[in-house]
């Protein structure tokens, strides 16, 4: 797919019109990674933004002296989004480290310079450019801060259990359709994110739905057209699909 045609599609960028679009595709480069790699760590110079073509990038805290692993991941992010803010703002520091989570990964690469210098020259495309990335930076660090117990922000709450079972039975793929889910009209207030095991590896992938003054429900043997079920029946609707539920899982 032609970087331009891939630029419509991201929020960000889909009111802008051909003449705009064409411009920035021009500024674009593809780069692919394999599963594990990083493309740019916590404290690095933030030269550049980044838009997911193809695959799923988590962001990850690198901790000192220690290895990184899908543990330490506080978002994941799939095809269309864009990482990589921190290149447009002071101080211009990545405050995460990203890594390809998913076989192959595919990511257009752009370089702040020129894209600042071409949004400085057109100030009102380039107010609509930061307008709609506070947007979407907003909502991101909303759903980041939604992840605490002890505090949620979304009245649904969706977990995908990404611990190295739920990963080798199809986890990811079932991350990338919830998060796909979410992102769709009426489901602002719907939060995804990732945890470890919960001791059933077998019933993996598992994910667990929280609805606001509801009992959590765990879903059990999951896969991405039951997770748009999912969302589509029970989130939507309030319809538990009873048989797909973990034995002893409506907690």
């Amino acid at each position: 797919m032609a970087a331009i045609e891939v630029l419509r599609q991201v929020e960000t960028f889909q009111s802008l019109s051909d003449d705009e679009l064409s411009a920035i595709s021009e500024m674009t480069v593809e780069k692919q990674f394999v599963y594990g790699e990083r493309l740019f760590k916590d404290g690095d110079s933030a030269t550049h933004l980044w838009i997911v073509k193809e695959g799923i990038i988590d962001l990850r805290f690198d901790l000192p002296g220690r290895e990184t692993s899908e543990e330490s991941t506080l978002s994941s992010i799939t095809v269309n989004k864009i990482i990589g803010w921190s290149s447009l703002v002071p101080p211009y520091k990545y405050k995460l480290s990203a890594y390809c989570a998913s076989t192959l990964c595919k990511v257009l690469v752009i370089d702040r310079i020129p894209l600042r210098e071409f949004l400085t020259g057109h100030p009102k495309t380039g107010y609509h450019v930061m307008a709609t990335m506070l947007r979407v930076v907003g909502r991101r660090f909303q759903r980041l801060q939604g992840s605490s117990d002890d505090a949620p922000l979304a009245p649904v709450k969706v977990t995908v259990h990404m611990a190295t079972c739920g990963i080798a039975a199809g986890a990811r793929d079932v991350l990338k359709a919830a998060m796909e889910a979410a992102s769709g009209p009426g489901h602002e207030w719907v939060m995804v994110t990732s945890s470890g095991c919960i001791g059933e590896c077998v019933t993996e992938p598992n994910v667990t739905v929280e609805i606001q003054n509801q009992g959590a429900v765990v879903y059990q043997k999951m896969n991405p057209e039951k997770m748009r079920r999912v969302f589509d029946e029970h989130i939507a609707n309030g319809r538990i699909l009873n048989d797909w539920v973990f034995e002893g899982g409506n907690i």
